[in-house]
């Protein structure tokens, strides 16, 4: 598996990480890391997967498979004419488009900012801002109760 070795490399330089850094986050021995990078050992499934989720990257990439490296979906286009965004499933506006990327990331279990994994404290309350900014009916302030 050179090939993976040789990806696995170049994104931990990418980076700007040693092995022991990339080691830790992903909680194997830098040995492992080393072994990887040589082609001496291949990693397990969940090991692969993390790499993988750690990058950014697709599994398909780490493997040689692909040489693309992108895990987002394919962009929709965007219409200036009545602020809307054509996809495979029809117009969508662009707020409810928003709306609904939000809430994926809301369900992942983990968020980063680059390659840095958020605590779990910081995701809760990531979250939670998320979902006041994204949430369905907005509160209305400065308007009078009807009851006065």
């Amino acid at each position: 598996m050179l090939i993976f070795g040789n990806r696995l490399r170049d994104l931990r330089h990418e980076q700007h990480m040693r092995q022991e850094d990339l080691a830790r986050h992903l909680q194997i021995s830098k040995s492992s890391v080393g072994m990887y990078e040589r082609g001496e050992r291949e990693p397990s499934l969940v090991t692969l997967r993390s790499i993988a989720d750690f990058f950014h990257v697709t599994t398909d990439y780490l493997l040689g498979r692909t040489d693309d490296r992108d895990l987002t979906l394919p962009k929709a286009k965007s219409s200036s004419k009545d602020d809307t965004v054509v996809s495979t499933g029809g117009r969508v506006s662009q707020k409810k488009a928003l709306n609904r990327n939000l809430k994926e990331v809301l369900k992942q279990d983990e968020l980063y900012w680059g390659n840095i994994p958020f605590s779990q404290r910081e995701r809760s309350a990531i979250k939670e801002l998320m979902n006041l900014m994204v949430s369905e009916k907005p509160p209305r302030y400065g308007k009078k109760n009807e009851e006065e």
